[in-house]
């Protein structure tokens, strides 16, 4: 690692600091102007056939000195014409661009960093400018791409700050495996792991609990800030990444950051500082009851008494009695109609709303400040970012400082050299969720009406609001049962802290006007350090608890690639690149706990009566050859082959040597039928490609090992090694894992075939792009069940496949386009069906995460993620069957005679995927003011709503007001008649069959469908001419917004959210904290 990071600084070096002469014998100047005699600011200007060259500055000027030999200036600019012109005997040359309405120049970041026209892929490839992600104040690169890009499934799993991101192109392409894209920054893969918190004893092969009970973390893309983002490239299959091998078989982010030269816009030294500050305000909440207090039958529930359930009295007939004190409420005791009728002291009980008590309107302030320059010989940038985000959970917090130093230089006109070095610090206060009886969600919903959880403070940190005198807890079951939301934020404190860095440095050389090599080395090191605190008396851990768990990463990434091209005729050329990649990853997992605290308030492990530890490492390699053929035709046929070959460290001997191939097929069908000058129709290319790829093993998946014995029984912490006996001597236990090794394992395979077509008419005013994609993945390593006699209960096998088909739409229109007007419209549809064909034999379904008897499974025959539970019974025709038994065989009446019958069997009850997701923009821009709005949009795909179905056994949701009501249930009796039989909304109905704890696992289940007002803003660039005799160049003003309107039918909270945070277990909402809108302010200057 040392020897990495001292490389890496010193390339860094030699891109900012060397200074080399040579060959310049000739100076030209001159400006680069549009056709209406614009200037055209940053605009490159590069001798033909070398890597000399520059940028023109803020009135389009330049100068560069070149050497004697030269013979043509080549002039480029995104979204105009690039143009050559000939070195003349005069040392001036003004050239005027013509704009690419067609687009036909666009240049796009492929794989291992390498630039490619758009029009010569054969496969489908999207873009998102930086300008895009941060238009609207998103401060998270994930989230940011929402409604974006057809075929990425985005799901932001809460409005936490820092909570992670869920991210899939195309459906999943392993059933057990990674499903997430590789992340890549200016060429170089970087981590994106969602690492859980709890106890390593919670995790396992697929199951993870710490992910369903504990805290929100951030998946390690956070880390990256947005504004340092010049675009990023969606890479969605195969093909596209097929140069990155096993890593990328779920498609690639490709991540391109800001340059000095073109941030800059010339020479000498430029500055650009931004501000944003927002309020975020929770946009959703599950609606609630506010009739009925704490109690059981209709009789309210003294403050005191230990009881959970909302089933008491009605409001409009309770009263407080400040006579009888109580600790529990500062109005005093409740009591009824009839004892306030002769109480002159009593008051007129109101019901408390404790949702709109706790949350709070939280804030995010961030700056951006970046310094820049280019010349003839290269350019740098520097760049400070700094967030603050406070959450709407009070004390509640994300905070993120970035800093970037990069630049590129070139030292000769065959040497050149570029660089990145980026350090990250962040982390926060993150807060309980799930299924965690200190989980703030969990707590403020169950809590009834009648009890104000802040005790009347409007101060989040008051301890009257949640400690009592006598130093016990102050909650609405007497102290036992759940946390008070209070005591949760005050006592029970989550926090994380990271110091990352990574960054890349290259040198290449080009020996010949064909010929370029270059040597890359990156790096992406972290510390990830959390602390949890549960205080004496919390609910979770009642005598005390503290844990400290440290992830430590480190990967070093090694390419050596060469790039050769030759124009063999005006019509015919190709480019053939050769590589070489070397990974290695090293991580560690080290984890202290300290049960039964001694002294309240000393949070040391000193203070612990017993403490265990865990600790792990693991370490990864990969090395690969690549390369790739492109070959050019005429500027309308384009034909690429790739091919790489992987070695895991995670394979067996015999099978870790495995190649992948892929071909792509670009064929502008408008060049060769002479229509590229049509207005009508100037513009028409289809494309195809087929490739494959795969996934290695899990770590360790070859061998047994052993692991220090646990031993629970699913409710409570259960007993762990090193175990301490009364003498306070410590036993230690070491068990074989469950999973018995296989040797012979081999890599699954990924073969995918994409067809589509990429059309503009009408001078590019109609854009549409479509797509047609199947892939198929085999020999899936999933861990199948054994034979218990073995002494273990399953192994890794090459058992499974899964295949994805869907179709991808994007479309985009310009109505209206003169001198001060324009209008943009943008739209994309996409829909996957991943269907999983085959698992191991004999097993017909595998658990992927969740709880028991609603949880999310892999099952043959459906889609990849549905939801399997327990269900109503149900006929040969789907309807629900009444029970319309009305005596027992002992006499007695039947309680649930006229109730629907709950199924012996468990089934697929639903399915996390949707139907389609389509994202819709519009761009509306008069002179300096411009109008954004993003809608987002996903239909179908259902949600597990456990927490509604929690609330119905506590009397809590608004649907059990009906309580008391007489109904019909729909469904069928014995003899396929319609039931008719009326019966009531009692109690015991909601506390029965009708809760998420005693009645079916369906009833819960939930379309997720939605349209969101994703994105809104509103700026003002003020024209240069009033800013010219100023030293500031621009200045731009924006109102932003996200996320300020939904429209759903789900019963929870914002149907966009996942308890698991980016695991594959989507789909499930039991206590999940809730999403934010968020509105707010920005201001730009440059300099």
């Amino acid at each position: 690692m040392t020897k990495a990071i001292r490389l890496l600084f010193a390339m860094l070096v030699l891109v900012l600091t060397w200074q080399a002469s040579y060959a310049q014998n000739r100076l030209i100047t001159g400006t680069v102007l549009d056709i209406n005699g614009e200037a055209i600011i940053g605009a490159s200007v590069i001798v033909k056939g070398s890597t000399t060259g520059t940028y023109t500055d803020v009135d389009g000027n330049y100068s560069l000195t070149v050497p004697t030999n030269a013979t043509t200036l080549m002039y480029k600019y995104l979204g105009y014409k690039s143009k050559e012109v000939p070195i003349s005997a005069s040392n001036v040359m003004n050239v005027d661009l013509e704009e690419d309405v067609l687009g036909l120049e666009e240049v796009v970041v492929t794989a291992v960093g390498i630039s490619t026209e758009k029009k010569a892929l054969g496969y489908s490839v999207q873009d998102v400018s930086g300008d895009k992600l941060t238009q609207a104040g998103a401060n998270n690169t994930l989230s940011a791409l929402s409604g974006k890009v057809a075929g990425l499934n985005v799901i932001t799993s809460s409005g936490s700050p820092g909570s992670s991101v869920y991210l899939q192109l195309r459906g999943a392409t392993s059933i057990t495996g990674d499903n997430s894209p590789l992340f890549v920054i200016d060429g170089v893969p970087i981590d994106n792991t969602h690492n859980a918190s709890g106890s390593p004893d919670n995790e396992g092969a697929l199951i993870n609990n710490n992910l369903l009970e504990s805290v929100n973390n951030s998946n390690r893309a956070v880390d990256v800030n947005p504004d340092d983002i010049a675009s990023i490239t969606v890479l969605k299959g195969p093909a596209a990444a097929a140069l990155y091998g096993l890593r990328a078989a779920n498609g690639a982010i490709i991540i391109t950051t800001k340059r000095g030269g073109a941030e800059g816009a010339g020479k000498g030294l430029h500055a650009t500082f931004s501000s944003t500050y927002t309020f975020e305000q929770v946009n959703k909440t599950p609606a609630l009851q506010d009739q009925f207090t704490k109690g059981s039958g209709g009789i309210a529930a003294k403050y005191a008494s230990t009881g959970s359930g909302s089933f008491g009295a009605q409001v409009d007939t309770l009263f407080w009695d400040p006579t009888q004190a109580t600790p529990y409420n500062q109005y005093g005791e409740i009591i009824g109609k009839t004892a306030a009728a002769n109480n002159s002291a009593a008051i007129p009980f109101e019901a408390y709303d404790n949702v709109e008590q706790f949350f709070r309107t939280g804030n995010t302030m961030e700056n951006n400040l970046s310094l820049s320059g280019g010349g003839d010989k290269g350019g740098f940038r520097v760049s400070f970012g700094a967030l603050n985000q406070q959450g709407v959970v009070p004390l509640s917090d994300f905070k993120r400082f970035t800093t970037t130093l990069s630049g590129e230089m070139q030292i000769s006109e065959k040497f050149s050299t570029a660089g990145s070095f980026t350090y990250v610090k962040s982390g926060g206060t993150r807060m309980q969720q799930g299924s965690n009886l200190s989980g703030l969600m969990l707590n403020i919903l169950r809590t009834p009406i009648s009890f104000d959880n802040s005790n009347g403070s409007d101060d989040p940190t008051d301890p009257s609001a949640y400690i009592l005198d006598d130093g016990s807890q102050r909650n609405y079951r007497g102290g036992i049962g759940y946390d008070n939301p209070y005591w949760s934020i005050n006592q029970n404190p989550f926090q994380d802290d990271v110091n990352r860095m990574y960054g890349y440095g290259e040198v290449s050389y080009s020996p010949w006007a064909w010929l370029k090599l270059t040597e890359r080395l990156g790096i992406d090191f972290y510390s990830d350090r959390r602390n949890q605190i549960f205080a004496i008396n919390s609910r979770a851990v009642p005598d005390g608890q503290i844990y400290e768990r440290d992830y430590f990463y480190r990967q070093v990434n090694n390419d050596l690639l060469g790039t050769a091209t030759k124009q063999f005729s005006d019509k015919f050329s190709a480019s053939l690149t050769l590589g070489y990649n070397a990974l290695s990853q090293t991580k560690q997992d080290i984890y202290v706990q300290g049960d039964n605290l001694v002294i309240p308030d000393f949070y040391n492990f000193s203070n612990a009566a017993n403490v265990i530890t865990r600790e792990y490492e693991t370490r990864y390699r990969i090395y690969g050859f690549y390369g790739s053929l492109d070959l050019s035709f005429a500027n309308m046929l384009y034909l690429t082959l790739t091919g790489r070959n992987d070695h895991s460290s995670t394979l067996p001997a015999d099978n870790n040597s495995f190649f992948y191939p892929s071909a792509s097929l670009s064929f502008v069908f408008t060049e060769a039928l002479g229509l590229s000058n049509s207005k009508a129709f100037p513009y028409g290319k289809l494309r195809l490609s087929v490739a494959q790829v795969g996934h290695d093993a899990p770590l360790y998946a070859l061998e047994n090992y052993y692991a220090q014995t646990t031993a629970g029984d699913g409710w409570t912490a259960g007993i762990a090694f090193p175990l301490p006996d009364a003498t306070g001597t410590s036993t230690t236990a070491y068990s074989n894992s469950a999973t018995l090794g296989n040797p012979l394992l081999k890599p699954e395979k990924v073969t995918s075939f994409e067809i589509g077509a990429d059309l503009r008419f009408v001078n590019n005013r109609i854009g549409l792009d479509v797509t047609y994609y199947q892939s198929k993945s085999v020999d899936q390593i999933i861990p199948a069940p054994i034979a218990g006699s073995t002494g273990y209960q399953q192994q890794y096998l090459n058992s499974g496949s899964i295949e994805n088909k869907g179709f991808e739409v994007a479309l985009n229109l310009t109505p209206v386009k003169t001198k001060d007007w324009r209008w943009d419209i943008g739209a994309n549809w996409s829909t996957n069906k991943s269907e999983v064909l085959e698992l191991a034999n004999g097993v017909n379904e595998l658990f992927l995460g969740g709880f028991e008897g609603s949880a999310i499974y892999a099952i043959v025959g459906e889609q990849y993620g549905s939801i399997y539970g327990s269900r109503w019974l149900r006929d040969d025709n789907g309807n629900i069957v009444i029970d319309d038994v009305q005596f027992l065989s002992n006499g007695d009446p039947n309680p649930t005679y006229g109730y629907p019958i709950q199924d012996a069997q468990v089934g697929v009850i639903g399915d996390v995927n949707p139907d389609w997701i389509a994202g819709i923009s519009t761009n509306l821009s008069y002179k300096g003011l411009a109008l954004n709005v993003l809608m987002d949009v996903r239909q179908g795909g259902d949600m597990w709503n456990g927490t509604r179905g929690a609330l119905n056994f506590f009397g809590m949701t608004e649907e059990t007001e009906n309580r008391g009501e007489m109904t019909v249930f729909e469904g069928v009796l014995s003899d396929g008649q319609a039931n008719t039989i009326e019966v009531p909304l009692s109690q015991s109905w909601y506390q029965g069959l009708g809760s998420g704890f005693g009645g079916p696992t369906e009833q819960f289940v939930e379309e997720s469908s939605y349209i969101k007002l994703r994105e809104v803003s509103i700026s003002y660039t003020i024209a240069p001419k009033v800013l010219e005799k100023t030293p500031i160049a621009s200045i731009d003003i924006s109102l932003i917004g996200r996320n300020l309107w939904l429209s759903t039918d789900y019963k929870g909270v914002d149907p966009e959210t996942s308890l698991t945070g980016s695991n594959h277990s989507q789909g499930m909402d039991y206590f999940n904290m809730p999403g934010v809108r968020s509105f707010g302010v920005n201001l730009r200057l440059t300099l």
